[in-house]
């Protein structure tokens, strides 16, 4: 078990000046007080950084060294940092010291800083490589989520619910490494190996036999394909865990400038918007132009009318002076010029009737295919209005000029913000993220069909070694024998992993839901919670239904739960630090938290801001578990100090 002692830091972050923190040896809460920007995820990233050489910002995106040290020193020309902690594992006291220190008068980026470590056991200190491997044996980094963690850190357990999510899938793997599981999956994946080779040499053997050649070329080849195709398997997975490596940077690298990279999708955006812009102003002046053609027709559009209608009003008058003339043609000649047909003397003094009475002898007619011409001409004058087409299209213009304004504007704004991003970066990692994606799907499907090649390998593999069986060669007996202790050994020892899975599986149920039964204020409704394969916890009712909708309050108390029920299931058990645990609760759960947390684990240390627990009740809650409280104390923006407060 480990369990922490003192923290010392110097340089780190607020704590310009050498802080001390001492954590008693009995089973209890720790309480640190400290309003924001006081240093409680500083002293939560000094353990962390004293473990594993990193700090965590937000997003778990790594800090850099250059921005850990502590400002105010930096303005006196004073950089690095110093964080040493002490802490007791099974018996042995151990002091761990990390000390940055500037290779350079000036640094400005994590090269100009030098780091060394220091291990001390006992009176002992260890060696690099020796350091090292003890470190890792006390406190494993891929399990320090369950120890150190914040309100951020808790959200991520919901993706445990999702079975397909990548997230999910590492918490869990985590969580089997805080169980102990992979050691056993170790011993069967031993034990498997030697089966194999056991498998191999049956081959060998029965090579040496006539009647058995045949089936131990067989034999020898399917083993060899398997191993072929095992080789691959393996290849593809190294594969597939550094493209998971690559997607899982990225993610953090995305997530971090998640911000950036809307304003720089948003940028990118409005200048695509700018260019379309650009084209259709470009189509709406020729449409303007096109219309502007016709636009002086309204103009003179009533003239046109007016002059029309005294156009056909002559064309009529002329006409009528036209047929008169010939009339009076007919009358005097007995003959008609149109027809060319005599007129009887009946038709004349018929055709005498219908002549005007004053003098008009059609002189006028002379002048009747000019007016017709004209008249012609003025029909055939398109007077349509289209002033509305033209004002709609000024009115698109200049829309769409208003519009181009302001999106330059905005993309003034926009690229004054992203004045300290990487555009082309963020650019290719959206790119490069989307392009890893598809080569895991493309990985994965190669691992399923190297798997079920395998798998039937197998089945072939068995079958020959049955006949092999069969053929009871004296020689090979003892080979064979060998080769089904291992196999049976192996089939024995998965058996025995699954069975203490779904025995840790339950333990962790059980212990989860007697923490959240007294964290949850809906007690009298809940049952308590069932898990999944991957470790991921269903609240249930009392009549056994499931919680679908979920709060992100309940989300968080389930997180505590399962990291409390973790704690006390695991072979690895340690402190619990949280940082500001209490952000998405009320009131009321905030308290049962606080009750519950001498359950979580045997050494607690809460970082809190005092207005979501105030000492007074905090005092009340934990009682007697509640063991030392210390403050962080402003100086100045840029110093805290730390100090006891009891």
């Amino acid at each position: 078990m480990l369990t922490l002692r003192r923290l010392e830091v110097e340089g780190f972050g607020p704590f310009a000046d050498r802080q001390t923190l001492d954590f008693p040896s009995s089973t209890g809460v720790t309480v640190i007080y400290g309003e924001n920007m006081r240093g409680k995820t500083t002293l939560l990233n000094a353990i962390r950084y004293a473990f594993f050489g990193t700090a965590l910002g937000r997003g778990a995106r790594t800090r850099r060294l250059h921005t850990i040290s502590n400002r105010d020193r930096a303005a006196a020309g004073i950089y690095g940092f110093e964080v040493s902690l002490t802490f007791v594992y099974e018996g042995d006291e151990y002091e761990l010291s990390r000390t940055c220190e500037p290779k350079v008068d000036s640094p400005s980026r994590d090269t100009d800083y030098s780091q060394r470590a220091l291990l001390r056991r006992g009176n002992a200190v260890l060696g690099p490589h020796e350091r090292e491997k003890a470190l890792e044996l006390i406190f494993p980094n891929e399990v320090s989520r369950f120890f150190l963690f914040d309100g951020e850190l808790l959200q991520e357990y919901e993706e445990l619910l999702i079975n397909e999510s990548e997230a999910g899938h590492r918490i869990s793997e985590a969580i089997e490494r805080i169980l102990g599981v992979p050691i056993l999956k170790r011993a069967r994946a031993h034990l498997k190996h030697l089966s194999e080779d056991a498998d191999k040499q049956a081959a060998r053997e029965a090579l040496k036999y006539k009647d058995t050649e045949v089936l131990g070329s067989a034999l020898q080849q399917a083993t060899d394909q398997r191993e072929a195709h095992q080789e691959e398997i393996q290849r593809l997975q190294e594969v597939l865990a550094d493209l998971m490596a690559q997607r899982s940077e990225l993610e953090l690298y995305l997530q971090a400038n998640e911000k950036l990279s809307a304003l720089l999708q948003e940028r990118d955006n409005a200048k695509d918007r700018v260019a379309r812009i650009e084209v259709e102003d470009k189509r709406h002046r020729a449409d303007l132009q096109r219309a502007m053609a016709d636009a002086w027709r309204a103009l003179v559009r009533e003239r046109v009318r007016d002059a029309r209608l005294r156009a056909h009003e002559s064309v009529r008058e002329q006409v009528e002076v036209l047929e008169t003339r010939f009339r009076r043609i007919a009358i005097e000649a007995g003959h008609c010029p149109i027809c060319d047909q005599d007129v009887p003397n009946d038709v004349r003094d018929r055709l005498s009737g219908t002549i005007p009475g004053e003098d008009n002898d059609g002189s006028g007619a002379e002048d009747v295919s000019h007016v017709m011409s004209r008249a012609s001409a003025l029909d055939h004058f398109r007077d349509s209005d289209n002033a509305s087409e033209v004002r709609g299209i000024w009115k698109a213009i200049n829309g769409l000029a208003l519009e181009r304004v302001t999106l330059q504007e905005k993309i003034a704004d926009l690229t004054a913000a992203l004045s300290d991003a990487d555009p082309l970066r963020l650019r290719e990692s959206n790119a490069t993220f989307g392009e890893i994606v598809e080569k895991i799907s493309v990985v994965k499907r190669g691992l399923e069909g190297e798997r079920a090649r395998v798998d039937e390998l197998d089945q072939n593999i068995q079958r020959l070694k049955r006949k092999l069986e069969e053929a009871s060669k004296a020689g090979l007996r003892e080979g064979q024998r060998q080769a089904r202790i291992l196999r049976e050994a192996t089939d024995v020892l998965s058996r025995a992993v699954e069975t203490y899975k779904a025995d840790l599986r339950t333990r962790v149920e059980s212990t989860a839901s007697e923490l959240f039964l007294a964290m949850t204020t809906e007690e009298r409704d809940y049952a308590g919670l069932s898990i999944n394969e991957a470790y991921g916890l269903t609240i249930r009712h009392q009549d056994g239904r499931a919680e679908e909708a979920r709060s992100a309050g309940a989300e968080h108390v389930v997180a505590l739960a399962l990291m409390g029920a973790l704690q006390r299931n695991a072979p690895l058990r340690g402190p619990i630090v949280m940082d500001s645990p209490f952000g998405r609760l009320d009131e009321r759960h905030t308290e049962n938290v606080v009750k519950a947390l001498p359950k979580l684990a045997d050494q607690v240390i809460l970082l809190v801001y005092e207005a979501e627990v105030g000492r007074t009740l905090m005092r009340e809650l934990l009682g007697s578990s509640l063991l030392r409280e210390y403050e962080l104390e402003r100086q100045s923006a840029r110093r805290t100090i730390v100090r006891e407060v009891r």
